[in-house]
């Protein structure tokens, strides 16, 4: 990995921990630093280019808002790596927000830019049995 991935990815990271998260002590981890550990992996698996480390973010139980399963997202990303769209890929998390209820957690935006263009999601995630939270959901806009 480059200088310039790994500086994006140490960044990325940062500012999530940062910007989404709220620190606690002796108690473990909270929600919210659960969340923002499956999404500082999945965002530097996106950088990496990793596709098994990608899907290790997506539930079981995961649909996208137009019906994709997780099969089929695993097909789509591993479509762009294919095609190139994640070189250089810079992750934004700067106005990213964790609002947990009902059990499920809405986490974003997350912008995504490379030289195909810029992009941003929402995610909807959800705590799996292993008590890692996962995406169930995703939305772009």
């Amino acid at each position: 990995m480059g200088r310039s991935r790994m500086a994006t990815v140490l960044v990325a990271t940062m500012v999530v921990a940062l910007v989404c998260g709220c620190a606690t002590m002796g108690k473990g981890l909270s929600d919210e630093e659960l969340i923002e550990q499956t999404l500082t992996a999945y965002n530097a698996a996106m950088v990496a280019q990793d596709i098994d480390k990608m899907m290790a973010a997506y539930s079981e139980d995961f649909e996208g808002e137009n019906g994709e399963t997780k099969d089929e997202v695993r097909d789509f990303l591993s479509g762009a790596v294919d095609q190139g769209y994640l070189e250089d890929l810079e992750v934004n998390v700067e106005d990213c927000e964790i609002k947990i209820e009902g059990g499920k957690a809405a986490v974003g935006p997350v912008g995504y830019s490379a030289a195909m263009g810029s992009i941003s999601f929402e995610y909807t995630m959800k705590k799996d049995p292993d008590g890692v939270w996962r995406i169930v959901e995703t939305f772009m806009y």
